[in-house]
């Protein structure tokens, strides 16, 4: 009896590499603008939370500070967190908020005010401390 045996086929070749030019860089995509009111007061207050005073500036702490941008991320440094409590109606240019604002040696201090809205911004701000 004769046995016969086959080589099974040979793969096939792998394929050749590649060079990938790459590709243009994206500029970064800009945030569109919140158009509620509501929105831009909580947005602001997290990114002061968030020790993000670039961001807060640019979302309006410049329209409202009334000081230069050292004074104004001066004014937080004793200021651990925001808690913010909003009454605003969507779509509407005004908020009306309370600010809980936590130091940091664990005091609270309380503030209310009103804020107000345009084109994503804050462009003005009435807010005094009640506690």
């Amino acid at each position: 009896m004769t046995v016969t045996t086959t080589a099974p086929p040979p793969a096939p070749p792998a394929p050749a590499p590649t060079t990938s030019t790459p590709a243009a860089s994206t500029p970064a995509t800009q945030t569109p603008p919140l158009t509620n009111a509501a929105a831009v007061v909580e947005q602001y207050y997290q990114d002061l939370t968030d020790h993000d005073y670039a961001a807060a500036w640019a979302l309006g702490g410049k329209n409202i500070a009334g000081e230069s941008y050292a004074q104004y991320v001066a004014g937080f440094a004793d200021t651990a967190s925001i808690s913010l409590g909003t009454v605003s109606e969507f779509g509407a240019s005004q908020v009306q908020a309370v600010l809980y604002a936590t130091q940091t040696d664990g005091t609270l201090q309380v503030y209310e005010g009103t804020y107000t809205v345009a084109d994503g911004q804050l462009v003005g701000a009435s807010i005094r401390r009640v506690q």
